[in-house]
């Protein structure tokens, strides 16, 4: 404790941080913006695993950002390996950021498939790259390890998407895409179509309790006159 006392003195009067200070401050220790504006662009990118591991502060998330940014010289030079550890910092691009990166690689986009609350133009500017450049992929190629990836960002897809998916590769995806947030109706109506297709679930009224917890939310989105009463979830 008293090493990390004076490491951390020693910073203070110098008026800097380094990556290695970072990491060696307590678990507890949350940096705070004007902490976080005494790392140079190298620290910050060298402790960007450790920097976005927690939600920030918009503000944070920004400076990190903008940090990562000039580090590169540009959002079109940022390479893969930083793009998977952006985690909490993912907010802070905007969807012109998004224009200009390009997200081939499905560790990249396992990233941004995760749920960092972003709103529907940063989804949808994310989803349109994932059209663009996710190797020729159509919805109707996507594998079960595509569709975990992608999650959150297919809540940016269209209904029309939703429904080309294979109904196997849905079927085998469906604990996750069950508890997606924030979907729009109609992609969730499009997993509903998928989950009462024969290669699926088959006929809702055929189901068991235990199949209507593994589709999840989506269950809402079927008829109910389908579902067996007797086969509801107790959920008191």
């Amino acid at each position: 404790m008293l090493k990390i006392l004076i490491i951390i003195t020693n910073c203070y009067l110098a008026h800097t941080l380094t990556c290695n200070d970072v990491l060696d401050l307590p678990d507890s220790k949350r940096l705070t913006l004007k902490e976080l504006q005494t790392l140079q662009p190298k620290d910050t990118v060298q402790c960007l695993a450790h920097l976005g591991k927690e939600q920030l502060l918009k503000e944070e998330a920004d400076f990190i950002w903008q940090s990562i940014v000039n580090y590169h010289g540009g959002i079109g030079n940022i390479p893969d390996a930083i793009l998977v550890l952006l985690h909490w910092v993912t907010p802070a691009l905007t969807p012109d950021d998004y224009g200009n990166l390009t997200l081939s690689n499905i560790d990249v986009i396992q990233n941004f498939g995760l749920n960092y609350g972003l709103n529907e133009d940063q989804l949808s500017a994310i989803a349109d790259r994932v059209r663009e450049d996710f190797a020729g992929k159509e919805p109707q190629d996507y594998s079960f390890y595509d569709l975990t990836a992608l999650r959150q960002i297919l809540c940016a897809f269209n209904q029309s998407e939703i429904e080309s998916i294979r109904p196997l590769a849905y079927k085998e995806a469906a604990i996750l895409l069950g508890k997606l947030e924030n979907c729009k109706p109609e992609v969730m109506q499009g997993f509903a179509t998928l989950a009462v297709h024969p290669n699926a679930f088959g006929s809702p009224a055929g189901w068991s309790e235990s199949t209507i917890r593994v589709i999840g939310k989506v269950a809402d989105y079927i008829p109910q006159e389908f579902i067996n009463q007797n086969n509801k979830p107790n959920n008191n």
